[in-house]
C-alpha cells in the first residue's frame, strides 16, 4: 500500500522559501506514496504546479469540522512546516509526525513562557529535520532533551531550471546588476544592501525580487539616499531563473537565514554569490571569502566592487558557484525525505 503523507503549511505564497520547499517535495510524488497539502490561509500562488502533479490542496479554514477530522485521519505521516502549522499538525492523533526546522532562530525562542509548549511540540514529533547542521546545533542548544529526534537533510533545488553556465564578467562601463530575491521582511537585511549600493559607482544597479510589509520603509530609504533611478522593486517574480539571468552578481543580505535557497539558485545561475556571515547561510556558502559582516555596508560594497571590477576574480567566483551548488541537488533532498516517511510509516522511528 502507498504511504500517505499530509503536508500542513501556513500558505503557498510564491514569496516564501518554505512554500517552494513543499511544492518541490510533492511535485511529483514518487511511486509508492500519496501526497496532500493543507494550507491554513487561502494564499496559493503555486496551485498550478500542484494541479499538474495531481496533488490535492485544501484550505483549512474552509473545511467543516467533519472534513478537518477526515483529512487528519487520512495520512500515515503528517509533515508540519512553519508556525503555527506545526501546532495544527499535533491534532492528527495517533499519526507519525515529522517537521522541518527551517531557521536557526525563531521569535518563539525569545519568550521563556513558550519553552514548555515547545518542549511538548518537539516531544510529539517523532522526527525533526533541520535544513543545515548549524540549524540542528541551535535547536540542540535550545532543546537538548529531544536531540535523538533531530537530523539534517540539506535543501535542494532543481538545477535543470537554471543556466548552470559560467557567467561572463561585466564589460567596461556597462551597467552592473546586483540582485537579491526574498521577502521584504525584518529577518532579511535589505537596508545594508541598499546602503552598499550608495557607496558604489553610478553604473551599479540593484534589483530586488520579492515583496513584504517592509517595502514602504525600504522605498523611503532608497529615496533618502537618492537612489530612485538605481533600485528596482520587481515584486514577487514567478520566473526566478529569468530574473537571475539578468544579474551580474547575487547578494543574500540577511539577519536570520536557516539555509538560503535563493543563494543556491544564484549559484546555479553561475553568478558570484555573497552573503551575510550569519548561521545557516554561512554553511551553505562554505567559505569566508564570499561572506561579509552582518550589517557592514562598507565591506559589502568593497567586496562587490572587488569581484565585478576584476575579470579574474569574477570568473573564479562564478566557477565556484557552479561547483558549490552541486551539493544541493533536488533529487538527493527528495530521496532522503521519502526515506524518512517510509521509516516513520514502518515504525522504524519511535
Amino acid at each position: 500500500m502507498a504511504v500517505k503523507v499530509l503536508h500542513i503549511i501556513n500558505d503557498l505564497s510564491r514569496n516564501g522559501g518554505a512554500q517552494r520547499f513543499v511544492v518541490d517535495l510533492v511535485c511529483p510524488t514518487p511511486s509508492g506514496y500519496e501526497s496532500k497539502v493543507v494550507i491554513l490561509d487561502d494564499i496559493n500562488d503555486l496551485s498550478g504546479e500542484l494541479e499538474a502533479a495531481g496533488v490535492e490542496c485544501l484550505v483549512w479554514k474552509k473545511l467543516s469540522l467533519k472534513e478537518k477530522w477526515q483529512i487528519l485521519r487520512w495520512p500515515d505521516v503528517v509533515h508540519g512546516h512553519l508556525f503555527p502549522s506545526i501546532y495544527v499538525a499535533l491534532a492528527a492523533f495517533g499519526k507519525k509526525r515529522i517537521q522541518t526546522e527551517h531557521n536557526s532562530h525563531n521569535r518563539r525562542r525569545d519568550h521563556i513562557w513558550m519553552k514548555p509548549f515547545e518542549w511538548l511540540l518537539y516531544w510529539r514529533y517523532q522526527k525533526t529535520v533541520c535544513i543545515t547542521g548549524q540549524v540542528q546545533n541551535a535547536l540542540e542548544d535550545f532543546l537538548p532533551h529531544w536531540k535523538k529526534h533531530y537530523s539534517v537533510i540539506l535543501n535542494g533545488i532543481n538545477l535543470s531550471k537554471f543556466s548552470m553556465q559560467e557567467k561572463q564578467p561585466p564589460t567596461e562601463d556597462a551597467p552592473i546588476h546586483i540582485g537579491m530575491a526574498g521577502r521584504l521582511h525584518p529577518y532579511k537585511d535589505h537596508p545594508t544592501l541598499i546602503r552598499a549600493l550608495a557607496k558604489l559607482p553610478a553604473r551599479y544597479e540593484l534589483h530586488l525580487a520579492g515583496d513584504g510589509d517592509r517595502r514602504g520603509e525600504y522605498e523611503a530609504l532608497v529615496k533618502e539616499l537618492g537612489l530612485e533611478n538605481r533600485v528596482v522593486f520587481h515584486g514577487v517574480r514567478s520566473d526566478i531563473p529569468v530574473f537571475l539571468d539578468s544579474l551580474n552578481i547575487y547578494v543574500q543580505s540577511t539577519i536570520i537565514e536557516g539555509f538560503g535557497l535563493a543563494a543556491v539558485e544564484g549559484m546555479a545561475a553561475g553568478l558570484p554569490v555573497l552573503a551575510s556571515n550569519v548561521q545557516g547561510i554561512d554553511e551553505v556558502i562554505g567559505t569566508e571569502e564570499y561572506l561579509f559582516p552582518l550589517g557592514d555596508d562598507d565591506a559589502l560594497a568593497q567586496r562587490i566592487a572587488s569581484i565585478c571590477e576584476d575579470p579574474q576574480e569574477y570568473a573564479k567566483a562564478s566557477q565556484r558557484s557552479l561547483s558549490r551548488c552541486q551539493l544541493y541537488k533536488l533529487e538527493t533532498f527528495r530521496e532522503q525525505y521519502y526515506q524518512a516517511y517510509q521509516e516513520l510509516a514502518d515504525d522504524k522511528i519511535a
